[in-house]
């Protein structure tokens, strides 16, 4: 019989509660034995999230016993401030000099930046906080488009569901990749997206769609019409706005151009469908608005870093 891994969560006031209770139900759907998992807060008690009336049990730092193979930091809206209490910063870094590794999820990556453990790395959070995360922290390449990245042994993600799918790549790690697909079939979520793949994804169309200002009618509109001519000229008529205008809306609410935006989508509405069916690529092309085969191709390319042919051939049905 195996030895479960300890995993430890370090939680704050203002936590994000899917950033917690994601990560947690994803490693509770490999089995009951194969992780301890503990919540570890300064004080201990119940700590309010950023979600009103939940509140998660946690037990004081300093009774966190060894081994940790695996801190979790989680994050949140509150996190980028509350990595500037030097309290909680000190308890990460001691926490992460007992770990054999450490895992940031969303804005987490702020208090692993405070304590010194992105330094000189590569790294992931959600695409709203890129801009303040390389602003603060010179010292760290951020890199704005993956969902998770792995430097060495520090692991970090981009926000929301890309806990999970952080998660998962941990439990492909320690346990295989059976486990870790068991654990993803049992909660309804695709094993599907390496840590390269963009963070804009249609299985993340919250991210994009959490910008609730005057393009969040335009972004569905987009998302079911993508055989449409959707040049940059045409959406901003759409939305009634100058050129000028839309795409520094566009920017300022999904944290991409226009063109990259219909591209990343278009990519993504394609690439479910590549995984999904055997429909000839050049169907899929023409479907969702590239036109051709060779021109979905290369936005592949840019976009996800492989072909279509070698997305259908690593994860087609």
């Amino acid at each position: 019989m195996m030895t479960p891994h300890n995993i430890c969560f370090f939680i704050f006031p203002g936590v994000a509660s899917y950033d917690v209770a994601g990560p947690v139900q994803a490693l509770r759907a490999t089995g009951l034995d194969r992780y301890n998992v503990v919540l570890g807060s300064v004080t201990g008690g119940l700590v309010e999230s950023d979600c009103p009336g939940v509140a998660f049990g946690s037990v004081p730092t300093a009774s966190v016993i060894d081994p940790i193979d695996t801190l979790i930091i989680p994050g949140g809206n509150a996190a980028p401030e509350a990595a500037n209490d030097p309290v909680l910063v000190q308890w990460v870094g001691q926490l992460a000099r007992r770990a054999s590794r450490v895992a940031c999820v969303c804005t987490g990556a702020f208090f692993a930046a405070e304590a010194g453990l992105l330094t000189g790395r590569r790294a992931a959070t959600h695409w709203r906080f890129c801009d303040e995360l390389e602003h603060r922290f010179r010292n760290i390449k951020v890199e704005r488009d993956p969902i998770w990245i792995r430097d060495g042994g520090i692991w970090t993600s981009a926000g929301i569901s890309a806990g999970v799918d952080l998660t998962l790549a941990l439990i492909e790690e320690d346990l295989g990749i059976e486990v870790a697909l068991q654990a993803a079939r049992e909660l309804v979520v695709f094993f599907k997206r390496p840590g390269g793949q963009s963070q804009f994804s249609t299985l993340l169309s919250g991210q994009i769609a959490d910008a609730k200002g005057p393009l969040q009618d335009l972004l569905a509109w987009i998302a079911d019409n993508l055989q449409a001519d959707l040049r940059a000229e045409i959406l901003a008529d759409r939305v009634g706005m100058s050129l000028r205008t839309f795409a520094r809306n566009c920017v300022a609410h999904t944290g991409m151009p226009p063109a990259k935006l219909v591209e990343t989508l278009r990519v993504e509405a394609a690439r479910e469908a590549i995984e999904k069916s055997d429909t000839p690529f050049e169907s899929i092309a023409v479907r969702y608005g590239f036109g051709d085969e060779q021109r979905m191709r290369r936005a592949f390319v840019r976009q996800v870093r492989a072909t279509p042919n070698d997305i259908r051939t690593r994860f087609g049905r």
